[in-house]
């Protein structure tokens, strides 16, 4: 894990905010809320790191909604809907089973060049 400062300029009002964040190594990954210092607006920020030990850059994924917390919505919505198929079945003689992913990856390329994914487990919901 490697502590990088962070600057931006916030979309909303343009004040310029500076923060300090812990970014892990890919596959692994932080999820961060920033808070602009000037107008209070919120932004979710997820940040890995590169995984080639001789590169310190890191990638960010910006988004409105928290990115682990929107996995997580998504998978107990496939899971509610799968076991209602699931039910459905059975009370027709039939036997389903349906095997999840662990995890939802994102795909990404550090400015050095290298390629990597991230993975954000799905939690086991049945």
């Amino acid at each position: 894990m490697t502590d990088y400062p962070y600057s931006y300029y916030c979309y909303r009002c343009g004040g310029m905010n500076k923060i300090q964040a812990d970014v892990p190594k890919a596959p692994d990954f932080t999820h961060i809320r920033l808070i602009c210092e000037h107008c209070d607006d919120r932004t979710n920020v997820l940040l890995s790191g590169c995984p080639d030990e001789s590169c310190d850059r890191y990638v960010f994924w910006i988004n409105d909604l928290a990115i682990p917390d929107l996995v997580k919505s998504l998978a107990k919505y496939f899971v509610h809907n799968l076991q209602t198929v699931i039910d459905s079945a059975a009370m027709r003689g039939f036997n389903i089973g349906i095997d999840t992913t662990e995890n939802f990856t994102l795909r990404a390329k550090c400015s050095c060049g290298k390629p990597f994914t991230i993975d954000i487990p799905i939690p086991d919901l049945d």
